[in-house]
């Protein structure tokens, strides 16, 4: 049974690789507009948000509780 996360047809007119496919190409031209140091500087910058975000709301693993 298809769900609205599932289902293809839950937001009518949304194509997510059409949309994925926009924002790789705009981020392309962003990074390639930057000399090599500030492209260093600025993944460096989104690696660190990502990960800060990570360990915030991502549970990895969660012991079972003990009987």
């Amino acid at each position: 049974m298809a769900s609205p996360t599932t289902n293809p047809d839950a937001i009518p007119g949304f194509d997510a690789v059409a949309e994925s496919r926009k924002w790789r190409e705009a981020t392309s031209r962003h990074l390639a507009a930057m000399s090599r140091e500030e492209r260093l500087a600025y993944l460096n910058e989104a690696r660190t948000r990502y990960l800060a975000g990570r360990e915030e709301s991502c549970i990895v693993r969660e012991e079972p509780p003990k009987a």
